[in-house]
């Protein structure tokens, strides 16, 4: 069931990477949204969330080191978020929005690449 879980995760980041390449002005909007209040730790709890489930999925992966590893980078950067100064952080999210398209479709692409990582190695 937790391989299940990790699986859906993968393919949910997987498709949201190929969104942000298809539709790279949308994404302008995302982060607006994100900038706003308190929404910025929802970002960080979700992040943490995602580390716990592929660190305990581990043991079952095809790639336990690889699988801890991926964990640990998404455990860290939630963290982060809840380490950092929030108006740093919001900072970074308009700097975003002076990308060009470019980098933007580049960036959604690593994000897919990423997605579909965690679900070969799951």
């Amino acid at each position: 069931m937790l391989i299940f879980l990790v699986k859906c995760i993968a393919l949910l980041v997987a498709g949201l990477g190929l969104m942000i390449f298809a539709l790279p002005k949308n994404i302008h909007k995302v982060f607006a949204f994100i900038r706003e209040g308190k929404r910025i730790y929802w970002a960080g709890v979700v992040r943490c969330l995602v580390g716990f489930v592929l660190l305990l999925s581990a043991s079952k992966s095809v790639l336990p080191v690889a699988t801890v590893s991926v964990g640990m980078i998404f455990l860290l950067s939630g963290i982060v978020v809840f380490a950092c100064d929030p108006e740093k952080l919001k900072g970074l999210f308009a700097h975003s929005g002076e990308m060009p398209v470019i980098v933007i479709r580049l960036l959604g692409l690593v994000v897919a690449s990423f997605g579909l990582l965690v679900f070969s190695i799951v």
